[in-house]
């Protein structure tokens, strides 16, 4: 898949399923214990309604009227990534960008960051499904996939594979 059709899916992804990606944030956020406030929700509007990641600054100024403070804007982000019902990334040298993890039934996905061109490319949910246990047998630590951005190249960065070069399982 080239990473432009990469992100046209992504965008595919979350730009049908606003309201079931916030239903889906709210629920895992009940699950954990969390809290349901108006400032929490705005905020999951707002990454629901964009398929991009977003830093703190530009979720600030998505919200209208200044309905949520910048600064609580931030604490917010910080503890839905703690929660986890938003991704938390950070690229070397710009501020963390932030994307919403419960997208809503159907529409689970994994992220793939082109560390040379900067785009994001859809990986499948299930990915990381063979590892999660291997990681764990043999260190004890437990992956938060959802949590999960897999940096690497994309399709257009990749030098193209080498005949008898290594391939993936499958």
């Amino acid at each position: 898949m080239s990473a432009d059709a990469g992100g046209a899916r992504h965008e595919r992804l979350h730009a049908t399923g606003g309201s079931d990606a916030v239903r889906a944030a709210v629920a895992a956020l009940r699950q954990r214990g969390q809290r349901v406030t108006t400032p929490r929700r705005v905020v999951l509007e707002v990454l629901a309604g964009h398929p991009d990641h977003l830093t703190a600054d530009e979720v600030a100024g998505m919200i209208e009227g200044g309905e949520v403070h910048r600064a609580t804007v931030y604490r917010t982000l910080e503890m839905l990534a703690a929660a986890g019902v938003v991704s938390q990334r950070q690229t070397p040298g710009g501020a963390a960008r932030y994307h919403l993890a419960a997208t809503g039934q159907g529409r689970e996905h994994l992220h793939g960051y082109c560390r040379r061109c900067g785009d994001v490319v859809v990986l499948p949910s299930d990915a990381l499904t063979e590892v999660v246990p291997r990681v764990r047998a043999a260190t004890g630590f437990r992956l938060d996939v959802a949590q999960s951005t897999l940096v690497g190249l994309c399709a257009r960065c990749a030098p193209p594979a080498k005949p008898g070069g290594w391939r993936p399982a499958g």
